[in-house]
Formats: C-alpha cells, sequence, structure tokens
C-alpha cells in the first residue's frame, strides 16, 4: 500500500537517493579489512557515522548538500552476526577509518544509534574532533516501558533467541519504535514530509539474518548506553537536533543533554513524525547544520599591529 498524501517523500524520489549512496561506494583498506566508503568533494572534512548497514539513507540528502562545499565521508560498517560487536569497538572503527583517510581533526555527524558511536569515540579521542552534530540522541537509552524492554533485550542478549525469533516480527516492532508519533494523522498540507514506513521496511528488508545482527551489532550498542557521568569531558562544540516526540529520543532528555554539555552552540527541535527526519527535513537540518558549521571554521581575529 502506497502513502495517500503528498505529505510523505515518494517513492521515486527515496529509490533515487538510495541510488545515490549505492553509486558512490568504494572499497578501501581501513585496518586489516576492506570497507565501503564514500568520500566526495573537496574542502574541509564531515564525517558521517554510519547506522545500520543499508540505513545509511539517513545521511543522502546530506551527502549530496555538503558534498558541494566541502569533503564528505560515509563508510558502511561492519554488522556481525556471530560475535557481540561492543561500543568501544565502533569508536575504534571509526578512529582507523579516519586513519585510513589520513584525517587528523573534523567534524562528526552521527544519528540515533550512530550518535552513541560518535559520542563514544569523542570521549576516547578528543583531539580528533572539531565538532559533534548528534541528531535524535540524547546521553542515555531508556525505551519506553522501562523496565520491560531492558529485560527484553537481556533475555535476546543471553538465550540463542535469534535463531527462532522471525525477522518480520522483529523488524515490525522496531519499526513501531522509528514511526511512533503523538501527532495526529490528520495533518495540514503544509506539515513537513515523512517517509511512508513502507519505505523504512523496504531498507530493514535488504538487511541479512536481521535478528543476529540486531543481537550481535545493535543491542551491544544501545543496551547500557549511558554518558551521563561523562559530559563534562565532552568540550568541542556540540549542536544537537531532535524531534518533539521522538520515541528513542524524548525531547525532554535531549533538552537535558543541551543544557548538561559544556559546549552546546545550539539545540533545536523540529516537526515530524518519524525518526528519521533528517533525510524527510532535509532541507531545515541541512540549513541549522551549515550555520553551525560555518561558524567553527571561521578564522580566528588577529590582534592589530
Amino acid at each position: 500500500m502506497r502513502a495517500p498524501t503528498t505529505n510523505y517523500i515518494d517513492d521515486s524520489t527515496f529509490h533515487a537517493d538510495v541510488q545515490y549512496l549505492e553509486s558512490l561506494w568504494h572499497r578501501i583498506p581501513v585496518g586489516s579489512v576492506d570497507l565501503p566508503v564514500i568520500d566526495i568533494g573537496a574542502g574541509e572534512p564531515l564525517v558521517f557515522v554510519p547506522i545500520l548497514e543499508h540505513l545509511e539513507f539517513v545521511y543522502a540528502r546530506q551527502v549530496r548538500f555538503f558534498s558541494q562545499s566541502r569533503r564528505v565521508i560515509l563508510y558502511r560498517r561492519r554488522e556481525d552476526r556471530r560475535r557481540f560487536v561492543s561500543l568501544a569497538e565502533r569508536a575504534e572503527e571509526l578512529l582507523t577509518v579516519l586513519d585510513a583517510l589520513g584525517l587528523q581533526k573534523v567534524d562528526l555527524v552521527g544519528h540515533g544509534d550512530a550518535a552513541m558511536v560518535l559520542f563514544e569515540f569523542a570521549l576516547r579521542h578528543p583531539q580528533r574532533c572539531r565538532s559533534l552534530t548528534i541528531i535524535a540522541q540524547a546521553a542515555d537509552y531508556e525505551i519506553s516501558p522501562h523496565p520491560f524492554i531492558w529485560l527484553l533485550h537481556e533475555l535476546f542478549l543471553r538465550l540463542p533467541v535469534e535463531h527462532v525469533l522471525p525477522a518480520w516480527f522483529l523488524r515490525r516492532i522496531v519499526v513501531n519504535y522509528i514511526m511512533s508519533s503523538k501527532e495526529s494523522d490528520a495533518r495540514p498540507a503544509n506539515f513537513p514530509a515523512q517517509l511512508p514506513r513502507y519505505l523504512i521496511e523496504e531498507q530493514f528488508q535488504k538487511i541479512a539474518l536481521w535478528p543476529a545482527v540486531y543481537k550481535f551489532s545493535v543491542l551491544p550498542i544501545i543496551h547500557s548506553f549511558d554518558i551521563r557521568s561523562r559530559l563534562d569531558r565532552l568540550t568541542m562544540p556540540i549542536l544537537l537536533i531532535n524531534r518533539a516526540d521522538d520515541r528513542l529520543s524524548p525531547e525532554t532528555k535531549t533538552r537535558w543533554l543541551a543544557a548538561n554539555i559544556p559546549n552546546c552552540t545550539g539545540y533545536y527541535v523540529l516537526p515530524g513524525k518519524e525518526r528519521f527526519f533528517m533525510y524527510a527535513q532535509a532541507d531545515a537540518v541541512n540549513s541549522i547544520m551549515e550555520k553551525f558549521l560555518a561558524r567553527q571554521h571561521q578564522p580566528l581575529l588577529q590582534p592589530d599591529t
């Protein structure tokens, strides 16, 4: 069933953006493996930290926009289906990508789960971060209803549930959270665009052995994420953007984060009805990011001689 109103991103636009990214991947040696990497444009580097494989479309419109004036990098992370991959390992994976590309100090962008990796990277390697742009992520991750979901995750981590849990069922649960919104379905004609559910599901269906990926590559990142006690170490400029009623990252928590990090240079809350508003409302997000990033690269004033 196709989305019925003009408030939705249409199929052809979405598929063109997905294909745009797919056409840009090329493999480079990163540490001991080859990783697919997008590296286009020229100028100051802007690095996007990936979410799951095949969800990189979230950044498609930022890659297209910012590569006109900057060097833009996005890599496709390796998903493990047999071994737990920790948050620390994901942060070090990002480090190896920067090292492989000869990048010393860069502006970094992370959405949702990828922002968790970015936070951990910034805590471990602050000297490599010129700035952070954090989309739809707070300083901790407690999914409602908590602690019920936390206990389910514990069972998933401890038991071989991935062998019996249907992929379609797990996809439905995850996409339900992504699409969750308190907004009424009756929206004015000028309401910001959103991605229809079936297009998000279409990308998730590309992830092979999804229950195993969720157990070994997703849960180790999100299950116990909490950096509230370490926020004072995040002294680089940070831009925060969220939507008003994200179920996975409640606005009250991102507002608290904005008030408690040392150098929050901007906090913006956008209207929207699904978690991937960074893609659906790219014009608004790009404008905010462009102004923030421009400030990080203004030359220092020289004293009068």
